[in-house]
């Protein structure tokens, strides 16, 4: 299925704090619209249930901030710092983000619906319980990050570090891994099942399963002679 990119008006409002926006959104419960911020800070802010639409944020920092439900639809970021945030519940749906830092974001029980994350540090993200539809991760840097027991659907990893990622309870089938890193990678077993990997890939994978490889044309291990020892 083919992503959809933001859809973001020519013509955007500059002259508004990012923050002073947001403030008053939680409050009046309205839509954040058509608006271009650059540099903004909005560190540590507490929000619930806002909604922002059709935006560019270049160079912000949402570092250790509380956005509890907050949508976010058809923007782009690019240079954000998003690290440590609290985004439980939260929604990105037509989303770009690019270059910046997820790095501890908290997007457990959320979702990322057409959505491209490229070249960003993830690490320590947790998209645990989300789901995660038509979105693609390129040149990312996932280690130890979690997305266990998610619902993933027409999604792509590219070319990411995905060392000691946590796929635990949710099936990467008919994704192509070739050129990612899958080292040490946690899962229960049938979650890369019907995924494509390169043999460097399996090499490592069957380290982790506790099989041996040992090519001694034993008849008692079959051909490639595999056995398993726990």
């Amino acid at each position: 299925m083919k992503r959809e990119k933001p859809q973001i008006n020519m013509n955007l409002k500059k002259d508004e704090s990012a923050l002073d926006l947001l403030i008053n959104a939680d409050v009046e419960r309205n839509v954040i619209y058509g608006y271009y911020f650059d540099g903004e800070n909005m560190g540590n802010l507490t929000i619930n249930g806002v909604e922002v639409s059709g935006c560019v944020f270049m160079n912000c920092r949402f570092r250790d901030c509380l956005f509890e439900g907050v949508t976010f639809t058809n923007c782009y970021f690019k240079n954000c710092d998003f690290s440590f945030m609290n985004m439980n519940q939260g929604t990105f749906t037509c989303c770009e983000i690019v270059e910046s830092k997820l790095t501890g974001l908290n997007l457990a029980f959320g979702v990322l619906n057409n959505v491209l994350i490229r070249t960003t540090d993830c690490r320590l993200v947790n998209f645990s319980q989300a789901k995660i539809t038509v979105t693609k991760f390129v040149s990312c840097n996932m280690t130890s990050a979690a997305i266990d027991n998610s619902r993933m659907k027409d999604s792509e990893f590219v070319m990411c570090d995905m060392t000691e990622l946590n796929i635990s309870g949710t099936s990467l089938a008919g994704m192509d891994l070739r050129g990612s890193r899958l080292d040490k990678i946690i899962f229960r077993g049938g979650e890369l099942q019907g995924a494509t990997i390169d043999s460097a890939q399996a090499i490592g994978l069957v380290r982790l399963l506790g099989v041996k490889v040992e090519d001694n044309g034993s008849p008692a291990y079959g051909q490639g002679g595999i056995k398993k020892h726990w």
